[in-house]
């Protein structure tokens, strides 16, 4: 059976994700290529169509994804990127997959030039057999294409449900299951239908405003406030459904267990109530409103479900610098980030249960961030974790002691030799040095601790964006990621600055490839050096041009990106060598253009004499030459005649 190759287009990472392991399953189809924006397709198909001929034909099908909600709005990005595509590679075949359509919209599909149209939430044999039928040079348009767009919402969230529970009977009823293949299908499902729930949510919840605002002794605007609020029930019991499916397995919370090693045993932690019902329950300890409620629990729980959903996916460090949970196993890495994500609420929770007020949060953040931290590492390693060492290195006095060289130069651990070892006491003695190294240097903390207990606007490039606003949830959603992976590192710091080499350490949570006494070394040799480099160079130039950098979670593994935000206290307090990087960059930035200005001036006068006198010149010899060479040809044939 010959081989189609596949180019997928779509913004959703997970949707992405999820087309591309359905795909893999199946031996005659290939993903060429998935990319999420309409002008990177343009660039790799006009790579892929070099040395392609007539052809024009740089893979065997398009799959350009899109939401109905944006086909209503009537001529769209998608179908004049369509359009564009169907000009520029007309023998590309191109199947759209989305939204229920009404039949109108179905015609403006097939205007556009698709060969294809595909439900999304259809079962995935079915659209399997439309991308076989479109890349083979047929069309294929699915029966229930044309729909009632009324009932959208209500069929992606069914549809997801169903989705979801047949993969956890699968999962539970069938042992040779794909478990890491099901687990990311679960994620992108429950996370599209938790979005398009979201959506619907905001919409309802801005109806109320408009009706609250209005006159309150009209009936019609009382019934249809009825009405909208049976209609906000309805998707918060929804809501809560789908995120049962993202954080359960066959009535267990993925959250609440917590794998040990061999000879440890497995520790199984069942957490309390969900997020809806604390909040319920600190209604009535703060008297929040309950409109307020609603609102709060609909954002944050969006925020924290799509973290959680984005740990099904690869951890892989893409950053070039070296994190500190790099040495761990990928389960472990999930695992810790899980927890994180677990203490975070539970610390969010009694915040406030605590009533802390917003002019408190400055004062109290570092001894939140330690309390986060400190949980995160009994809730890891368990609070009674020994260990049982058996080797001596170092012989100290009259006592046999091991010594464990710590990697940034602080002074050494000791430990007494074949005695039973507490790992978590070890661990937070170590509190003060990660806080001064990684936690005190977690960039907006009281801003983002602000918006989540208070719904306080973060400031987005200088514009303030209100509770649960796209920029806003863009935002809140990196910082939270970052705030995750670096006290994921402060975990892993003092485990590597005390326990580096101990086997059962490195057999319970190192990955394969670092657990060499060099690898190790080295691993931690990496790590120190990058604190320097980031002390003395990316740290002080970060705030000369007001910028933080983030670490957060991509569709491929973890990232780097910068942020603006405003950094003026920072400079005014720089001293020594970062003060002078700084004075050093500036004069830079006013020399550097005025030099370019002069090479470039003085590179335009070589480049005109040159060409113009020199070579000129040049071209003047050059022509006198054959001028005379052409001379003594015509003396010599007429020297010949006569």
């Amino acid at each position: 059976m010959s081989n189609f190759q596949v180019l997928t287009i779509d913004g959703d990472p997970i949707f992405r994700l999820g087309l591309r392991v359905a795909i893999k399953q199946y031996p005659d189809l290939e993903v060429a290529a998935e990319l999420s924006r309409g002008t990177e397709a343009l660039r790799i198909l006009e790579a892929r169509s070099i040395g392609s001929g007539a052809a024009k034909k740089p893979a065997d099908l398009g799959i350009l994804a899109v939401e109905t909600l944006n086909l209503r709005s009537g001529q769209t990005e998608a179908l004049a990127f369509c359009r564009q595509l169907k000009s520029l590679y007309p023998n590309l075949p191109l199947l759209l997959l989305g939204g229920p359509l009404t039949p109108e919209l179905l015609a403006q599909v097939q205007a556009a030039g698709a060969n294809g149209y595909c439900p999304k939430g259809r079962d995935i044999s079915l659209t399997i057999e439309a991308i076989r039928a479109v890349a083979s040079g047929r069309t294929y348009w699915a029966t229930d294409a044309a729909t009632n767009p009324e009932i959208e919402l209500n069929a992606a969230v069914v549809q997801t449900v169903e989705n979801s529970a047949a993969i956890a009977d699968k999962n539970a009823d069938n042992s040779t299951v794909d478990t890491p293949v099901h687990k990311k299908m679960l994620a992108y499902f429950c996370l599209s239908g938790l979005r398009e729930i979201d959506a619907s949510l905001a919409v309802v919840q801005a109806d109320l405003q408009e009706i609250k605002a209005a006159d309150p002794t009209d009936l019609p605007s009382i019934l249809d406030g009825v009405v909208l609020s049976g209609r906000r029930r309805e998707l918060l019991a929804a809501r809560w459904i789908v995120s049962q499916l993202l954080f359960e397995g066959k009535g267990e919370k993925a959250f609440g267990r917590k794998q040990r090693g061999e000879g440890r045993g497995e520790k199984e932690e069942i957490r309390g109530e969900n997020l809806l019902n604390n909040s319920q329950s600190q209604l009535a300890n703060s008297q929040v409103s309950a409109e307020s409620l609603v609102v709060a629990t609909n954002w944050q729980g969006s925020l924290f479900d799509s973290a959680a959903g984005k740990l099904q996916l690869d951890l892989v460090n893409l950053t070039g610098l070296p994190l500190e949970i790099d040495i761990l196993r990928s389960t472990k890495k999930r695992e810790l980030m899980s927890s994180i994500l677990r203490k975070l609420e539970d610390l969010l929770e009694e915040l406030r249960f605590s009533q802390v007020q917003p002019t408190q949060l400055s004062q109290k953040m570092p001894a939140i961030l330690r309390d986060l931290w400190e949980a995160t590492i009994i809730d890891f390693f368990g609070r009674y974790y020994t260990l049982q060492t058996g080797k001596t290195r170092v012989f100290d006095g009259s006592q046999t002691r091991l010594k464990l060289a710590e990697s940034q130069g602080e002074s050494a651990t000791y430990l007494l030799a074949g005695s039973g070892v507490e790992v978590v006491p070890m661990l937070l003695a170590d509190a003060d040095v990660v806080a001064a190294q990684i936690l005190d240097k977690i960039p907006m903390t009281v801003d983002f601790f602000a918006h989540l207990l208070f719904e306080i606007p973060l400031t987005v490039d200088n514009i303030s964006c209100v509770a649960g606003s796209s920029e806003a949830m863009q935002r809140a959603e990196a910082l939270l990621e970052n705030l995750a992976l670096q006290v994921a590192s402060g975990v892993v710091q003092p485990l590597l600055n005390n326990l580096a080499n101990i086997e059962e350490i490195k057999q319970i949570f190192y990955d394969g490839k670092l657990i060499s006494t060099r690898e190790i070394e080295r691993f931690r040799n990496n790590l120190s050096w990058r604190y320097r480099w980031d002390s003395y160079w990316v740290e002080p130039k970060a705030i000369f041009e007001s910028r933080f950098w983030l670490f957060v979670l991509g569709d491929s593994g973890i990232k780097i990106i910068s942020i603006y935000a405003p950094r003026n206290l920072e400079l005014a307090q720089l001293t020594g060598w970062q003060l002078a990087l700084t004075l050093l960059l500036e004069t830079r930035d006013a020399i550097a253009p005025r030099v370019r200005a002069v090479i470039s001036l003085l590179g335009a006068g070589v480049v005109y004499v040159l060409t113009q006198v020199i070579g000129r010149g040049i071209g003047l010899i050059g022509r006198g030459i054959i001028q005379g060479i052409g001379n003594s040809l015509q003396d010599s044939k007429f020297g010949k005649n006569g």
